[in-house]
Formats: structure tokens, sequence, C-alpha cells
């Protein structure tokens, strides 16, 4: 006689059953954060969601729950299925893929942002900043945030590309960029949308976008390869960049799908974050002037080692952290303090609501920089997830700070800010990106 096996019993956290994840997906739509912000005080931090028969999402905001997943126990958790979908279009960089392969690539690009590596990008990243600036523009009510943004995106472009690009070609891989994410966005908020897509040929008109894309960095790097010039730019780290074990250099397909990530990740997360401290600088008016004053008689290379700026930095990224959440999915069965759950469960980490949590920071909802400095807890890797965590933890992470440390010092000088009583709206995209930031803006007289 055959014996009929026993389903296993897990211990899930409490939380929404399938017809009300069903429900409530609409309010979760419309404000994510705010959603998941109820949901953590309503569930104690952590809750689950069924969103199938046999599929369950679980949202944590606790620490240990965070760190057993990017830290402790990461073998066992792969990027999601959401990953593979914007993989469809910007190639399988690292930010997509897992096990082996994600390794190999990870270590053959990571000494290209070592810090030594980017002091030969520093001279590039302040020279265009500076050119930037010069056309920021001045007023009562001036909506910083696509200034920013583009001067980041700049910054980035030259650091891979140290070569002029002609103005229109910059502006074609903004603008498919933008549309690329946005198509993104719709595609994994409103599933439904997927039924249309053979009328509304929406989604082969983002693979075009996609394709040509990869036809415009296929062309610099042709180019590159037929010149003798040394650009001291990341695509030459790219390009130069070999396995340690076989000593292979990068595919040229490789290389391509590494720099759609760099663009991908890296433009948006710096512009959002450098636009969410000026709006905390303006409306923090002594927080402002202690910033500045950290300035006296320094240089912006100095800027680099600015206890006060990095603080100041850190704060912003606590408040506003550019990745609000991230996603892994369970491997295998597993099981962390009183929970337990099957294999291909997907786990959702919640900075946001970690960052702002009342029972880890004193005072959470306040500008403070100077927790960073007096309060040892504070920047602990266990609370503090501005660039993730782990093996995984952001690859641009360095880059990020430099950029931000060089950028608040030569704008501070150029230039005062002022809050207009305008509060930015969040909007949890991808990143947490502000709806706008509108400043008063006034030249300096040097």
């Amino acid at each position: 006689m055959l014996e009929m096996s026993t389903p296993k019993r897990y211990q899930l956290p409490a939380g929404y059953s399938l017809l009300q994840t069903a429900i409530i997906s609409r309010k979760f739509l419309k404000n994510p954060i705010e959603f998941v912000v109820k949901s953590m005080t309503l569930f104690s931090g952590t809750y689950s969601a069924s969103l199938g028969l046999n599929k369950k999402l679980i949202t944590t905001q606790n620490p240990d729950f965070i760190n057993y997943i990017l830290k402790e126990n990461h073998k066992n958790y792969n990027k999601s299925a959401i990953s593979k979908s914007a993989s469809r279009f910007m190639g399988n960089g690292i930010l997509f893929t897992n096990g082996n392969f994600w390794l190999k690539q990870r270590r053959m690009i990571q000494p290209a942002f070592h810090k030594e590596k980017l002091q030969e990008l520093q001279n590039i990243i302040i020279k265009t900043i500076a050119e930037h600036l010069t056309a920021f523009p001045c007023g009562d009510k001036v909506d910083i945030f696509p200034f920013v943004h583009g001067l980041s995106f700049n910054v980035l472009l030259k650091s891979i590309f140290n070569i002029p690009l002609p103005a229109e070609i910059i502006t074609e891989i903004s603008h498919i960029f933008s549309d690329i994410q946005e198509f993104l966005i719709r595609d994994t908020n409103q599933p439904l949308r997927r039924l249309f897509y053979p009328i509304t040929g929406e989604k082969n008109a983002s693979f075009k976008k996609a394709k040509r894309l990869r036809e415009i960095i296929r062309g610099i790097i042709d180019q590159r390869k037929t010149g003798n010039k040394e650009n001291c730019d990341l695509l030459d780290m790219l390009l130069h960049c070999t396995d340690e074990d076989t000593g292979e250099r990068m595919p040229e397909e490789q290389i391509i799908d590494e720099v759609l990530i760099l663009i991908f990740a890296g433009h948006e997360t710096t512009a959002n974050t450098l636009s969410w401290l000026l709006y905390l600088l303006a409306a923090n008016q002594e927080v402002l002037k202690q910033l500045i004053a950290s300035f006296a008689g320094k240089n912006i290379d100095d800027s680099l080692n600015n206890e006060y700026l990095k603080a100041t930095i850190h704060e912003g990224m606590r408040l506003y952290p550019a990745a609000w959440m991230t996603e892994r999915v369970a491997i295998e069965d597993d099981q962390i303090g009183e929970f337990s759950f099957p294999g291909k469960t997907i786990v959702i980490p919640f900075f946001f609501g970690l960052h702002r949590d009342k029972d880890i920071w004193e005072d959470p909802l306040t500008f403070k920089p100077q927790r960073f400095i007096t309060d040892p807890k504070a920047a602990r890797s266990k609370y503090f997830f501005p660039f993730g965590a782990g093996p995984r933890m952001c690859i641009g992470n360095n880059f990020a700070m430099v950029e931000m440390s060089f950028f608040l010092y030569a704008f501070l000088k150029e230039f005062q800010i002022r809050a207009t009583g305008q509060v930015p709206a969040m909007k949890a995209l991808i990143t947490l990106k502000p709806d706008k930031v509108i400043l008063t803006i006034q030249k300096i007289d040097h």
C-alpha cells in the first residue's frame, strides 16, 4: 500500500490572503510606500501576501530578517523573475544575473570601481559638474529635479565614454532609458496590459528601442577598438578587465550588457538622492550652514574626506533611499526565527521602513546628519542599507559617493538655496523619485 505524503507545513508571517491581496492591490499600486508602511504597522514589521495558490511573498523591515536574506544565507536567494523581465531589454548584466555567471562578472568588473581606480575618473566628474553648473537656473521657484537629473546623467555618460558625444545622441540615450523604464513599471504593475501588446505594439516598440541602445554602444566600442588612445574611462576598464581564472577578456556583447546596466542603475539613483538632499538642506538651514562651514579652507578634492558632508549624504539616503526596497526569491525552503517558508517565496526587504523605524532610530523623521558622527549604531550595516548589502551590494557605491560629494561642494560654493514650502511627493518607481523639487536658487557673487 502506497503511503500518502503529508504536505509540509510552514509558519508564514501573518498577512493577506489571495482574495485580500486582489482587493488591496489597487491601493498598493496607487501609493506603494504608504500601503507598505501601514501594513508594517499592522503586522509588526513583517507580513506575507498570497500571489497564487502556491506563490507567496514576504515583505519585511526587520533588520535580522533582511541581514539573513542579503548576507548570512545569501546563497539561498536569487534575483527574482521581476529582474528577469528587465533583463529582456537591458541584457544579462550583473544587476539581473544569478549564480556562477553573476559571480564571474562581478569579479571581473569589481576592480574598475575600487577607490584607487576611481581616482582616474575624478577629474572627469569635476569637469562635467562644473560645465553643467554654469547653466543651472536661478529664480524664486525653480524645479531643480530635471537639471540635477540631466547633470547626473551626463556625469555618468562622460565617466563611461570619455569622448565628445553629439548632443542628439545623449538626448536619444536619455529618452530611450526613460521610455524603457516607464514600460517596465507599467508591465510589472499592470500585467493585464500584456494581453493587448499584440494590438498596441508597446512591447515590440520597447524591444526596438533597446536594440537601438545596443547599436549606439556597439558603435562607440568599435571606434574605441580602432583607436590607440587611452581614455581613462569606465569603458576602457571594461575592455581591459579579464577573468582571473582563464585570463580571457569580456565578450563584446557582455560589455554592452554591463554598460547598459551602469547607465540604467547609475544615473537615476544618484539624481534622486541629490535632489532629495537639496530639498532637505534648503528646509534645514542650520544643517546647511554647518555643511557650508565644513568647506572652509578646503578644495573640492578634500570633500571626499569631509566627515560632515559624508554624514549629510548618509542622512539623506536614510530618509529617502533611492533603492527603497529590493527583491530576492528563495531557492530552497528556509527558516528565520519563528517563520518558515517554501522555496520560490519572494522576499522584499523594505529599506524605507527600516530607515525610519522609531525602535531603531532616535527622532527618525528628522534630518540630523550629526547622528552619523555621534551615534556608532547609525552607520552600522545591520540597520542602514543605502546601497543594499552582502555580495550583491551596489557595485557603484564608491562612484556615487564621489559624484555626490563633488556635486554638493561645487553647487553650494556657487548657489544659495532656500525652501519654498513645497514638499516633494514620493514616486516609488524602480527608484524613489521626487515628483519635483521647487526651491529658491540664487547665484553667489564671488
